[in-house]
């Protein structure tokens, strides 16, 4: 079975050497993508939590969310589509934001296989440098149409801690007296289908490498599908790496992230239910 899906991956490969030459190296495109985000909210273990807040949350996590990836050949940048949050209003209101906010910017070295990622965090900017290492694709020799490209899947398999999310409000003693246990790590499948028809080895986020342009990308509790490639685009866009933010590596910033989330956390349990415009962001 092997075998034949490396034949079919030659025969997706033969054309995709013809279709590079008429994509000049100068070329700009741009690939918009719709992303949902899945949570498990663990509501139940208090139930001291407004009804108002429970269905703010719920109401903001079914919202999808619009990123735009500009490309050429060699490099690609990844935003998010700005998009201003109503106001919450009321004593006692919090904002909650999922996936990328504000100022999140992804440039991708697609020849050096770096990436740059410019992130905001409780009201600071960082700059996330990461050497990408390249991934082992497992070519299924599925395909299907997502709108009029033919596209192929490809999958691979790494260990995550189980996403989820919990609120609690007050009964700080008994908060105190739970040790949080962290969770075991399990292995996730990440779909991830790409086209030929256009021969260039970008995708939004970290989802590149492969032969052709990402549309489609399933990986735990997200899912993003391309809506729209426009070719040959007049947009000003620099392809080039943000530079405004505090530069650290992918590992200082996930223990930045974890400490301010646990002060978030210890801040909670201190007010109990009294909240003031706080403000929690989550990223998976």
């Amino acid at each position: 079975m092997g075998l034949t899906i490396i034949d079919n991956m030659y025969k997706i490969l033969i054309p995709l050497l013809i279709l590079t030459a008429s994509f000049s190296s100068a070329q700009l495109a741009k690939a918009t993508y719709t992303m949902k985000v899945s949570m498990n909210m663990d509501f139940t273990s208090n139930p001291n939590i407004p009804k108002n807040v429970v269905e703010r949350i719920k109401k903001r996590m079914s919202e999808p969310q619009n990123f735009q990836l500009f490309f050429d050949q060699t490099q690609s940048l990844y935003k998010k589509e700005e998009k201003l949050d109503s106001p919450q209003g009321g004593r006692g209101g919090m904002s909650m934001r999922f996936g990328g906010g504000a100022g999140s910017i992804t440039h991708t070295d697609l020849t050096n296989r770096k990436q740059t990622s410019q992130q905001e965090l409780f009201g600071k900017m960082f700059l996330v440098l990461k050497n990408m290492k390249q991934r082992k694709w497992n070519f299924t020799g599925a395909s299907k149409q997502i709108g009029q490209y033919t596209a192929y899947e490809a999958t691979y398999v790494y260990m995550k801690a189980p996403t989820s999310f919990r609120m609690s409000f007050g009964n700080r003693a008994k908060d105190e007296e739970k040790e949080e246990e962290a969770p075991e790590k399990v292995p996730v499948t990440v779909s991830v289908w790409f086209t030929p028809d256009i021969p260039i080895s970008a995708g939004p986020a970290s989802y590149f490498g492969l032969p052709g342009l990402v549309l489609m990308a399933q990986d735990d509790n997200r899912v993003l599908v391309c809506t729209e490639v426009q070719m040959n685009v007049k947009d000003k866009i620099k392809l080039e790496a943000p530079r405004k933010g505090q530069a650290v590596t992918q590992k200082e910033f996930s223990e930045i992230r974890e400490k301010k989330a646990e002060e978030m956390r210890e801040r909670f349990r201190n007010n109990g239910n009294r909240g003031s415009g706080n403000r929690i962001m989550i990223r998976g």
